[in-house]
């Protein structure tokens, strides 16, 4: 199967309804495919060979390929639409809830070198009660983008948005890949990532892809916002900037390993103009020397991975981010854990890791296409956040990383079953986490400066007002046009949040039509 012969430079879709097939073609032992790092090329798509693994996208070539199989280039257009309206059905606030939006896809190729993808949507939206007070602490509708109040109803606003995203792609052979744009990237095999997720809105980038022999190289460059200004008008956001760096190794047919690095650094603030530090285009692996080199105090990571493929259908998958490390400090945490002592210091504030395992098995109980998942996912206190806010591990107001931020632990349960255009999920996730209070950090929100800490030791996962999160849904979707990623979808969900005295609940069933453009989590 090559349908896309012709448009190998574009980026599949980040949508996980449609990479389950493709990420269980590539749990084959003798597939020596590096999957951490995503939007997959169709270049490396297209050499799955079954038909039967892949998603209906893959299925059917684009309009101009099936009129013409040898054209060298070709421009297409393609609407995008979504309608969907829900009913939210919380004690204290039921209501009905509605997003309708419209744009356009914009497609263009040159025979296997160049292509270039735009997208534009804009649309009007009444969100469930949880998404209301995301959108009105952080003054953006998640994964989308600024936050326009369109209708003020003291109770259920609604919000108008704007999406844009969009690259060029060039392979000059079939070493390098150069990609320019602005968009969504996720940097895991799990549900979540602890290196770089698809959690908040498009940033702009420059990506440049090698790959030689068993080795995986990827540089990112990115241009970011920060939006923590009291005001909340877009006007006065902040820029800042991160470059991230992946070294993938197939070690052998069933384990791959990978070294991750980044640095997130301030722009211009009200005391000073930095802009661009041309120090962190370096594309070599590791930016301490050079931080250290600049006297730097920018917020630095490095981080591990692994997967390993079990039998035929199962892998075993990873991470490991260190934001600071002092292994006298975690020699003490450690001794305190099994001892118990109080006596010596332990939990340094400073001690800021996070490590996530998982496991999938495909094709459950030799059942084709029924998938299930589970991971587990552990984040430090203060992890990601730094002493200045405009440095903090997050872009417009939501994380880079894991969209609970720092301060919890967290399970993650699918079970899943496509047949040609249908798929249908069942998700259940449990989290605790420790929650701040008003003028004392205790370190869950990453957008606050660490300064503000409780205490500099006696800190443990959890701490602060430890609140139990759980959210369990069912939905389903039928795929209308692969070319737009247009589907019927329909689900029901809902959102338990407890505390020691207090309980919020959000029960919720919606039906729509719409082009899926990225992951949306309502999940945190």
């Amino acid at each position: 199967m090559n349908s896309f012969a012709f448009s190998q430079q574009w980026n599949y879709t980040l949508n996980r309804d449609f990479l389950w097939g493709i990420d269980n073609y590539y749990n084959n032992k003798e597939e020596n495919s590096h999957t951490l790092v995503k939007p997959y090329r169709l270049q490396e798509i297209n050499l799955i060979k079954d038909s039967t693994a892949v998603s209906p996208r893959l299925l059917k070539g684009t309009k101009a390929e099936e009129k013409d199989k040898k054209a060298k280039g070709q421009i297409e257009i393609y609407p995008l639409l979504t309608a969907q309206t829900g009913y939210d059905m919380s004690a204290a606030n039921s209501h009905l809830t509605s997003d309708y939006a419209i744009g356009g896809n914009l497609l263009v190729f040159w025979k296997d070198k160049f292509a270039l993808n735009f997208k534009a949507m804009g649309g009007k939206g009444v969100y469930n009660s949880y998404s209301d007070s995301l959108i009105r602490n952080s003054g953006v509708i998640p994964g989308m983008g600024y936050a326009y109040i369109s209708k003020n109803d003291s109770l259920n606003p609604q919000y108008a948005y704007q999406y844009f995203s969009g690259y060029v792609s060039y392979s000059p052979n079939k070493i390098f890949n150069f990609q320019l744009g602005q968009d969504k990237h996720f940097w895991g095999d799990g549900y979540r990532s602890l290196f770089l997720s698809d959690v908040a809105a498009p940033y702009p980038y420059l990506k440049i892809t090698t790959k030689v022999w068993k080795l995986s190289y990827v540089n990112l460059f990115t241009v970011m916002r920060d939006a923590t200004n009291p005001s909340g008008f877009k006007k006065d956001w902040l820029y800042k900037y991160a470059t991230f760096h992946h070294l993938s190794w197939n070690a052998t047919k069933r384990i791959n390993i990978g070294l991750f690095e980044s640095i997130v650094w301030q722009g211009s603030d009200s005391t000073r103009h930095r802009g661009y530090d041309v120090n962190y285009l370096n594309p070599i692996m590791f930016f301490r020397p050079a931080e250290y080199s600049l006297g730097s105090s920018d917020n630095a990571f490095v981080g591990f991975n692994f997967k390993i493929k079990i039998a035929k259908k199962q892998q075993f998958y990873g991470q490991l981010l260190l934001d600071e490390f002092l292994l006298k400090e975690v020699k003490a945490d450690l001794k305190h854990s099994i001892s118990g002592d109080t006596t010596a210091k332990w939990g340094w504030w400073a001690n800021k890791q996070a490590y996530q395992i998982g496991f999938k098995s495909f094709d459950l109980f030799k059942i084709k296409h029924l998938n299930f998942q589970t991971e587990f996912n552990y984040v430090r206190p203060f992890t990601y956040a730094h002493g200045s806010v405009q440095q903090n591990y997050g872009h417009m107001n939501q994380p880079l990383a894991h969209p609970l931020g720092a301060n919890f632990i967290e399970s993650a349960t699918f079970l899943n079953y496509r047949h040609k255009r249908i798929f249908i999920e069942a998700k259940y996730t449990y989290a605790v986490y420790g929650a701040d209070s008003t003028g004392t950090d205790y370190g869950k929100n990453i957008f606050v400066s660490y300064v503000n800490r409780a205490d500099d030791y006696n800190n443990y996962t959890t701490q602060g007002f430890q609140t139990t999160l759980m959210t369990v849904s069912l939905r389903g979707a039928y795929m209308l046009d692969t070319r737009m990623n247009l589907k019927i979808e329909l689900g029901v969900a809902d959102r338990i949040e407890q505390r020691k005295y207090t309980s919020k609940q959000v029960p919720f069933v919606f039906i729509g039509i719409k082009s899926d453009l990225c992951n949306l989590y309502d999940d945190y």
